[in-house]
């Protein structure tokens, strides 16, 4: 239960504005002594009459605002605070402005901006406790929705403070209001100084950008975030996985490219590039097999058509045919390049499991491309040469997930990758070692 009690820092200032009294407007005083008393409904009454008998006093203003934001911060559920906070915010601007008018300031209109503080602090704290202490998320039910509206609460009485607009961008995330984080985080890298600006600003941006499948935007903000750092690895990655979905791969990989210029020694870029140089061959690899499904599909409507719908059929075939055999050369030619990264980051950090993993795909994923052809050969010696081919790459493939095992053992992903290796290749005791390894047992 959420206790509804003046934080200390409140109590001091309340105790701060309401010492003194003997105004000339008797209906401020009123309101003033309902404060004290902790009557909120009856010092609103009490400062609405002072507004309609002084509407010149920015006082009767002065603590209706007062007292709205306190009977607001009283109420439980934090939705229905949020409107209190915005008369509050409201009659405190209006008593800016009349005291902006007379001739005599009352010192409460300085205290406007600490009253303020005390209850974004009420609003802020609630929201982040929520959001990660384990024994206030336990007393209540839907925490992570209970912290987003303390949360809005906090910027609505505080709409300058940076990190209210930050964490509520993050946890808007969390809650899965993908706009709205993407909303609260601009808000927040408007506010701040553009210097303060950090990488992580543009990777979390990006990326509620991304769960809301706005791709083009998701590649505009790592284009501003890689401009202001050039050198991050992270956002360059990015980077590149957004050209990659917006279909620039060329782009994805020049991104990268500059990075191994700047640091040719840095083998994280050379791995990371390399990755995504083969990931831009497997795509090229997917195209291959729809063009090969559709070409099995041509070769059957063939042989079954009428011989004038022959020759257009054939025509289709021949350019699939053809637009395939470029597509290998891509794809042979983008692995080989992606390999050559890989293997270039190894020599600077031979120690690295994620590295040989990923040769261990590509021979894998060579070989199944060996078999493949195999399978849709008719020649018999022609088979067997291509079958020859794909077990070697196999072999090599299990080499590599071998070391990457060894380096490191509790990765139960590389396991499952041994497993399907010596299933294939008949190395039954090996094949049930990796599948315990691998936790697949029952």
């Amino acid at each position: 239960m959420f206790i509804k009690k003046l934080p200390h820092l409140l109590v001091t200032l309340l105790a701060a504005i309401l010492i003194g009294c003997g105004t000339s407007n008797p209906l401020a005083d009123e309101a003033q002594n309902n404060l004290k008393n902790q009557d909120f409904e009856a010092a609103i009454s009490s400062a609405e009459k002072s507004i309609e008998k002084y509407p010149g006093d920015p006082l009767g203003y002065y603590y209706k605002a007062v007292a709205l934001g306190e009977l607001g911060r009283s109420k439980e559920d934090p939705t229905e605070r949020t409107e209190y906070y915005k008369q509050m915010n409201n009659a405190f601007e209006t008593a800016k402005s009349v005291a902006d008018t007379s001739e005599n300031v009352p010192g409460e209109i300085n205290n406007i901006s600490g009253v303020k503080v005390a209850i974004w602090q009420t609003e802020f704290r609630r929201g982040v406790d929520l959001a990660t202490n384990d024994s206030v998320r336990s007393s209540v039910e839907n925490p992570m929705e209970q912290s987003l509206h303390h949360l809005r609460n906090a910027t609505k009485v505080q709409p300058d403070s940076a990190s209210s607009w930050n964490v509520l961008a993050q946890i808007a995330a969390r809650n899965n209001e993908f706009e709205e984080a993407v909303s609260s985080k601009e808000k927040y890298m408007k506010i701040i100084p553009e210097s303060k600006i950090d990488t992580v600003d543009y990777l979390h941006l990006g990326n509620y950008y991304y769960n809301l499948d706005k791709h083009d935007k998701v590649v505009e903000v790592f284009e501003d975030g890689q401009e202001r750092y050039p050198g991050s690895e992270r956002i360059a990655s990015a980077l590149a996985d957004a050209y990659g979905r917006v279909g620039k791969d060329q782009k994805a990989i020049s991104t990268l490219e500059k990075l191994v210029e700047q640091d040719p020694e840095n083998p994280q870029y050379r791995l990371v590039m390399g990755t995504k140089i083969y990931q831009q061959a497997m795509r090229i690899r997917d195209t291959l097999g729809t063009n090969s499904q559709e070409i099995m599909k041509l070769q059957k409507k063939f042989n079954q058509a009428d011989q004038s719908k022959k020759d257009e059929i054939k025509s289709k075939i021949e350019s699939l045919s053809s637009e395939n055999e470029q597509l290998m050369d891509e794809m042979v030619e983008l692995t080989d390049r992606a390999e050559k990264e890989i293997k270039v980051a190894l020599e600077h950090r031979p120690n690295d499991p994620a590295a040989y993993e990923t040769l261990g795909v590509i021979y894998q994923n060579k070989a199944k491309t060996y078999f493949d052809r195999r399978n849709r050969t008719a020649d018999n010696e022609e088979a067997a040469r291509l079958d020859k081919i794909g077990k070697e790459n196999i072999r090599q493939a299990m080499k590599y997930y071998e070391k990457a095992v060894e380096l490191d053992p509790d990765n139960e992903s590389y396991w499952r990758s041994l497993f399907q290796i010596y299933t294939f290749l008949g190395m039954d005791e090996k094949a049930q070692e990796a599948m315990e390894k691998a936790g697949m047992e029952e």
